[in-house]
């Protein structure tokens, strides 16, 4: 990574999952997931500068087990089920600058995708600073099925058969290349961030990870399919933790 630009990586983790009760702190393969992204970026980034942003005094001392720093807790009003991450990105950004000083950049990292690669936490800073007209720099993944085969909910499939019956032979491998935000991570220039106040603008970049590292744990079959990769070895935990 370029060595002059300091970059604020920020772990979101709220507690009170309903999907999978605590799935920020639940071991997977004997780490709490919080950790993987933790141990991720330590791998690269000075411990100074891997926050923790959570609601949770548990989830805190957790994270500063693994490495990180926990500055403060999050207020009530960024707690609740309805509290948008930009608005928790915007906190610790205004915590940093009222008591750490600068930073270049603001890297939001979610523990529901834990096998995002340091190596590739590092190429997409690099290509987010090579571009002097980007804002930011958003992790996605390819998309399967696309959306040729996709429609509103309905009884009748009328727009797939539609769509279908337009293309006549359609081979998988003809199909256009479509993406869509994995959740890996989202890395912003701090002052674009602090102007546009949004990672998601016409000037941000995308960045292609694999179909392991674009895997999300929302749901139980997330949490498995996670747990049978790693039994396996399909995953390599060398890059990660």
């Amino acid at each position: 990574m370029e060595q002059y630009k300091k970059i604020l990586w920020l772990i979101a983790a709220r507690s009170g999952s309903k999907s999978i009760p605590d799935k920020n702190i639940k071991p997977l393969g004997g780490v709490p997931l919080l950790c993987y992204r933790i141990k991720t970026v330590l791998k690269f980034a000075n411990p100074e500068d891997v926050w923790i942003s959570t609601d949770s005094r548990k989830y805190a001392d957790i994270a500063e087990k693994c490495g990180a720093v926990a500055p403060f807790l999050r207020p009530p009003e960024l707690a609740s089920d309805n509290a948008l991450p930009m608005g928790i990105v915007a906190h610790a950004m205004q915590w940093a600058d009222d008591h750490k000083g600068h930073y270049d950049a603001v890297g939001l990292l979610e523990p529901t995708s834990p096998f995002v690669k340091s190596s590739t936490l590092i190429k997409a800073v690099n290509n987010l600073f090579n571009d002097n007209n980007a804002d930011s720099i958003i992790a996605v993944r390819s998309v399967r099925p696309g959306t040729f085969y996709i429609q509103d909910d309905s009884k009748y499939l009328s727009k797939i058969a539609k769509n279908i019956a337009s293309a006549k032979f359609l081979r998988r491998q003809d199909e256009k290349s479509e993406i869509t935000p994995s959740g890996g991570f989202y890395i912003s220039k701090w002052e674009s961030f602090k102007k546009k106040g949004a990672y998601y603008t016409d000037k941000a970049l995308s960045y292609r990870v694999s179909d392991l590292e674009g895997l999300e744990i929302d749901e139980p079959i997330d949490w498995d399919w996670a747990e049978f990769l790693i039994e396996k070895k399909k995953i390599d935990l060398k890059d990660i933790i």
